[in-house]
């Protein structure tokens, strides 16, 4: 799914989770006889699944194929490919209840914390941190480690991050004399990109022939941190977003809509931007493919609004359940397709930005038709003048009521429809977080708590975030 979807990606994925804790399996590598899978006699043999369209799914295989000869033929390890059932999370979260989940599993990153708590993924900071096999953390993105990190804990890896970035018509910016920024450190300032929507806008009255831009209401994150807030504050145990500069920042884009500057979120942006009338749309790195031949495009970054230029990515993200037969060898399977060729196959088919920095930087993930400036996205995972370019949004329960009372429902639908005041959209999203706060009694040690109950923690003083 798109960002640019009236249903966001958190509301259609999520359901309740209703797991009891699992015990762990084993850890040392077992021995698969030869089976219907074709693994070898004495080779260990790993399950991988994920959900994905039939591109997406090959790709899966040749990373595979990739990592297998890179290193896990010398490790006797093989990696078998199962495709999930059904085609979204919710058949994969149904495997996890019932324990049939893959030894390797992709999840959406959005679960990872009600899994983890829920005591049915496995904690992998000391397997991470093992001096022989472990990860080198220094070759990876910053967010490698940050990014689906339950409470500070490792309950995931993310190879790969697709950056969400605006992409612009380049004729319709050469018409209108703009030169667009080619990295998130020379962002443009607020003011320079307010001029540019309104000189790329095309009116005729009251009629918008040429949008000069559309976003979808996550967006709102990344404007609010820009200016320098946070979700929450005082130890999580009160919302954020209360600064004037947010209520000006989000107010400042709002009216783009109010104005006829951007369309409402119910307009399908992909038909405006590949007839050439809509010159900006902030989306995922899944919509290049949808892009009409016809349009000659690239990627810039999100505006300084007005102290940072942020995003806000989305997770590619893998687990080990509890019930994986053999743990260590899930793990090095998992760390092979973390690996370089396996990170080369995921660069090529521009599914993610590799958290391999090497690839990230690579003429695999640069070397395209399109787009020209590839490390906007690349950028994203990283800094931009020591500050992170990635918005660093809470998880768990918090996290969730976050979402759903300020990108998801009445409350956001209706100040992207224009309907709704900014300050009165601010003050209905505080006031059910700060709801949901009290009710849960919240604050920033309960997480580690809820981890605590769900036998989550085998490794409580360890934590690769820490290092």
């Amino acid at each position: 799914m798109t960002s640019g979807s009236l249903l966001t990606r958190r509301r259609l994925l999520q359901g309740g989770l209703g797991l009891a804790a699992a015990g762990v399996a084993g850890t040392s590598l077992a021995a698969c006889g030869s089976g219907s899978s074709g693994t070898p006699s004495g080779w260990t043999e790993v399950t991988f699944s994920s959900v994905g369209d039939p591109t997406t799914q090959k790709m899966f295989k040749d990373m595979i194929a990739a990592a297998q000869k890179e290193s896990l033929d010398e490790h006797k390890i093989k990696i078998v490919w199962k495709p999930a059932p059904g085609d979204d999370w919710a058949s994969v979260m149904l495997q996890f209840a019932s324990g049939t989940a893959a030894d390797l599993q992709r999840i959406d990153d959005d679960r990872v914390y009600d899994l983890a708590t829920n005591g049915k993924i496995l904690q992998l900071d000391k397997m991470m941190q093992d001096a022989s096999t472990g990860f080198d953390l220094t070759k990876y993105s910053p967010t490698f480690t940050t990014k689906v990190a339950v409470e500070g804990y490792q309950f995931s890896i993310t190879p790969g991050m697709s950056a969400n970035a605006l992409y612009y018509n380049k004729k319709l910016f050469a018409d209108a004399g703009l030169t667009a920024p080619t990295s998130w450190a020379d962002a443009w300032s607020w003011d320079e990109f307010d001029a540019a929507v309104r000189k790329l806008t095309k009116k005729s009255g009251n009629r918008t022939d040429t949008y000069g831009l559309q976003y979808a209401v996550n967006t709102i994150q990344p404007t609010a941190y820009g200016a320098g807030d946070t979700a929450l504050y005082n130890n999580q145990t009160e919302c954020g977003y209360g600064k004037p500069e947010t209520l000006d920042a989000i107010d400042k884009q709002v009216s783009y809509i109010r104005e006829g500057f951007a369309p409402t979120i119910d307009v399908e942006y992909l038909p405006l931007f590949n007839a050439g009338k809509l010159a900006m749309t902030w989306q995922a790195m899944d919509i290049s493919a949808q892009i009409s031949k016809n349009v000659d495009w690239d990627v810039m970054p999100w505006p300084k609004t007005p102290l940072f230029a942020m995003t806000k990515n989305y997770a590619r993200t893998w687990v080990i359940p509890k019930t994986a037969k053999d743990p260590q060898a899930a793990f090095l399977a998992m760390k092979a397709l973390c690996g370089k060729a396996a990170s080369d196959v995921m660069a090529k088919a521009q599914f993610a930005v590799p958290a391999l920095t090497e690839v990230a930087k690579s003429a695999a993930f640069t070397d395209h038709p399109r787009p020209k400036t590839a490390s906007v996205w690349a950028e994203a995972l990283g800094t931009a003048a020591g500050h992170p370019v990635d918005v660093p949004f809470p998880r768990g329960p918090i996290g969730t009521a976050l979402a759903d009372s300020f990108v998801e429902g009445t409350n956001a639908n209706n100040l992207v429809s224009g309907k709704l005041a900014t300050t009165d959209y601010l003050k209905r999203g505080r006031d059910a977080v700060n709801a949901e706060i009290k009710k849960r009694g919240w604050s920033g040690d309960k997480g580690k708590e809820l981890l605590e109950k769900g036998g989550a923690l085998t490794d409580p003083d360890l934590k690769v975030a820490a290092k």
